[in-house]
């Protein structure tokens, strides 16, 4: 099953790269693509647990008040670490040294890495909701191209580098 869906997706990425290769070099391309799937995944994620499952007014947990947008956003950003991973080494960053040990190294530098985009996207959501009154779902897509740009630059330098 692993194996068919990484064909597929393989074979997705280079059927479009040619309209890209001019302006993105394929690590760049493929990131892009692929986090756009995983992306794409955490915003809807985000929308349907805050739009339709959780409560509007939020929840209280141990006499902490914590709201819905919040727990949207913790829901949405733990379901797709597994993925964007996943997609990352095999497509984005498939040159990057694997192996035992140095899977479980960019899987560390990984999860920090996302760790600090989540650090960064609440502030940025959490600015937009309460400075700007921004519509929670409006302000998580803003957020997250804030936050997409920065990560390519640690993934790239940090997590998947090559030496």
């Amino acid at each position: 099953m692993i194996s068919l869906l990484s064909r597929a997706i393989e074979a997705f990425l280079q059927l479009f790269y040619p309209l890209f290769r001019k302006w993105l070099a394929y690590d760049v391309y493929a990131y892009l693509a692929v986090g756009a799937i995983n992306t794409a995944l955490n915003i809807l994620l985000f929308a349907v647990l805050y739009e339709f499952i959780l409560p509007k007014e939020g929840w209280v947990i141990l006499d902490y008040s914590i709201a819905s947008y919040t727990l949207a956003l913790l829901i949405a950003f733990f379901v797709t670490i597994p993925t964007g991973f996943w997609l990352s080494k095999n497509f984005a960053f498939k040159s990057a040294p694997s192996g035992g040990k140095k899977t479980t190294k960019q899987l560390f530098k990984y999860i920090l890495v996302v760790g600090q985009g989540l650090g960064s996207d609440y502030l940025i959501l959490k600015g937009l909701i309460v400075f700007f009154e921004m519509e929670p779902t409006l302000a998580k897509i803003f957020s997250t191209v804030i936050v997409l740009t920065v990560n390519f630059l640690l993934q790239k330098y940090f997590t998947f580098k090559n030496h």
